[in-house]
């Protein structure tokens, strides 16, 4: 498997495929819609992942044989000097539990160490039990639960300190 870099100058059809797919499953899950969570990477499109490379997320993509499978993004935190932020963390439905999303997960905290981050936190649907096992088996700790007026559920943040 190879991680590879993703510019903003990308072409970028391929990763939003990615991004489209991996969360639709959790948006059909959970029934989100473009009207009812429009920021969902369920419903990413060319345009606003552009719009993010360049305020500052670097995105990685995971490909086998040629096949792109995987991404993960990398945020520096404007209000935690040495903090980060991991998202985007996306593995097709397919290659799911074959640590596929491990093996992001350990690159981007390489990345981040690398960059001297000292912390790095993720946010994600509370009500997703089965995720926050996979962030705690990887050494992630709930922090706060939070309610956003733009969301249709209570987000959950877990960090972990480096």
């Amino acid at each position: 498997m190879d991680i590879s870099f993703i510019s903003s100058s990308d072409d970028l059809s391929a990763i939003v495929q990615v991004l489209n797919v991996s969360h639709g499953t959790v948006a059909r899950d959970f029934g989100f819609t473009r009207q009812n969570n429009p920021t969902n990477n369920a419903f990413i499109d060319e345009s606003t992942l552009r719009t993010q490379l360049l305020k500052g997320i670097d995105l990685y993509a995971i490909s086998t044989n040629g096949q792109l499978i995987g991404c993960i993004a990398i945020e520096k935190s404007a209000r935690e000097i040495d903090g980060f932020y991991i998202e985007k963390v996306s593995v097709v439905p397919e290659f799911r539990n074959q640590g596929v999303g491990v093996k992001l997960m350990d690159f981007a905290v390489t990345k981040i160490k690398e960059s001297g981050g000292k912390s790095v936190s993720v946010a994600l649907i509370d009500s997703n039990t089965k995720l926050k096992k996979w962030y705690s088996a990887q050494g992630f700790k709930e922090t706060e639960t939070k309610d956003f007026e733009h969301l249709p559920f209570r987000v959950c943040f877990m960090n972990k300190q480096l």
